[in-house]
């Protein structure tokens, strides 16, 4: 699909889409994007690889679509890794099934661009399906360092999340996203940075997601968050890790540091500050969970 006109500068904008059952939200991020799109050259590609009839859907609704249909399922990072080899565009841009962008997504992300340095910009992200407890629980413990804000953007402050993200093409030449679905964005950022570039961070962009639903999923999910913060931590030395290899039973006294930060990064986002007051057990037990499978995963390297 193209979409020119005489204010499109940048290139071709290719906008990459890693799906894994996603058949019941991405007709929305679709949508989202070409709307986001007017003004410029893009091209969409979705990265598929869950069978779910997600790619006959999307072949119908939207012809215009380059569709990567992978035989098996495939990480985040390697969808995205895929995706990005496949781009044409000047600027790769991801964001993910469950997403939404708003109308100015491109050029917002696009703007702060303004120095050669700079290989890769990402924004905050809000949550759409509000009558949901649970998806709302899970959107803060997921997401407590990305949520929307105000304030200005930032350059190498903090890594960049994956579902509202945008690279120059080149970056590409060099780094790539690890080979696995969580974390994956956070090792990425450092990457782009240890290769070179800086890394702007943009909170008052937003792209809004469909949280996961349900509380056997809320405290499932917690768990694999766990685990994989342990495993990039230790990968790192930093954060968590050293401290809990010597005194595991400390991790179950993050929610002392976690809880308080949440609530300071909803500071004057009333709706969503009340929603997490009102789901702060929940919230707490689900800390416990994420807790529980870092600490199994420092046990497990000790034996």
């Amino acid at each position: 699909m193209h979409l020119n006109s005489p204010e499109a500068s940048a290139g071709q904008i290719s906008v990459v889409i890693p799906a894994f059952r996603g058949i019941a939200t991405i007709c929305d991020c679709i949508k989202s994007i070409v709307e986001a799109g007017a003004g410029f050259s893009i091209e969409i590609l979705v990265v598929e690889s869950s069978n779910d009839g997600t790619v006959d859907l999307v072949r119908k609704e939207f012809p215009f679509v380059r569709i990567l249909a992978m035989p098996s399922q495939v990480s985040a990072g390697q969808a995205r890794n895929i995706g990005a080899r496949e781009a044409k565009g000047t600027f790769v841009l991801f964001v993910d099934q469950d997403c939404v962008v708003p109308k100015d997504w491109i050029p917002q992300l696009l703007q702060e661009f303004d120095s050669p340095k700079t290989g890769a910009v990402g924004g905050s992200v809000g949550f759409r399906n509000w009558s949901n407890w649970s998806g709302s629980a899970v959107y803060f413990l997921e997401f407590l360092y990305h949520f929307p804000s105000k304030r200005k953007s930032t350059r190498n402050s903090n890594f960049l999340i994956g579902c509202n993200l945008a690279c120059r093409k080149e970056v590409f030449q060099s780094v790539s996203f690890p080979e696995q679905t969580l974390a994956e964005d956070f090792l990425f950022s450092r990457a782009v940075q240890h290769a070179g570039w800086d890394v702007i961070y943009k909170p008052s962009l937003s792209v809004l997601h469909w949280n996961r639903e349900g509380w056997k999923e809320f405290f499932r999910y917690n768990g694999k968050m766990g685990g994989a913060a342990a495993r990039y931590q230790k990968k790192l030395g930093q954060g968590l890790y050293p401290t809990v290899a010597r005194f595991p039973f400390l991790i179950f006294l993050s929610p002392v540091l976690i809880l308080p930060r949440i609530a300071l990064g909803l500071f004057g986002n009333w709706n969503y500050l009340i929603r997490f007051l009102l789901l702060l057990p929940m919230c707490l037990l689900g800390n416990w969970a994420w807790g529980w499978a870092f600490f199994k995963e420092v046990k497990s390297e000790r034996t």
